[in-house]
């Protein structure tokens, strides 16, 4: 069965699953600390991970149900495990990481600025 927006918000607000986005944005957090200062928007996105890393229960209840929307989490199968009482997906650990890492400006509040034309 094709995932949908009920299947994938119950997903979202499974707290099981908030477990690993909480992980996840954990590890990235940390990686986005460890990059060299001259990546482009390094300042605005170590602000964020900076935030993240301190107050993570403020970020993983919204994050955890928009990031199931998003293509990485949408392509893999939800469903409901019934002896774990928790809905689960067939997205790994690495899908999770490669869609926030995907995400990580718009997160942080990067705003390019366009090229003059």
């Amino acid at each position: 069965m094709a995932n949908d927006a009920y299947t994938q918000q119950a997903l979202g607000r499974d707290l099981n699953f908030q477990i690993r986005i909480r992980a996840n944005l954990m590890s990235v957090a940390w990686e986005i600390l460890d990059e060299a200062a001259d990546v482009e928007f390094h300042d605005q996105r170590a602000r964020f991970a900076r935030q993240t890393i301190n107050n993570p229960d403020a970020y993983v209840p919204s994050i955890s149900t928009w990031i199931v929307m998003r293509p990485n989490l949408m392509a893999f199968e939800t469903s409901y495990n019934f002896q774990a009482h928790a809905v689960v997906t067939a997205a790994g650990d690495p899908d999770i990481l490669s869609q926030l890492h995907s995400d990580w400006n718009e997160l942080a509040g990067v705003m390019p600025v366009p090229p003059p034309i």
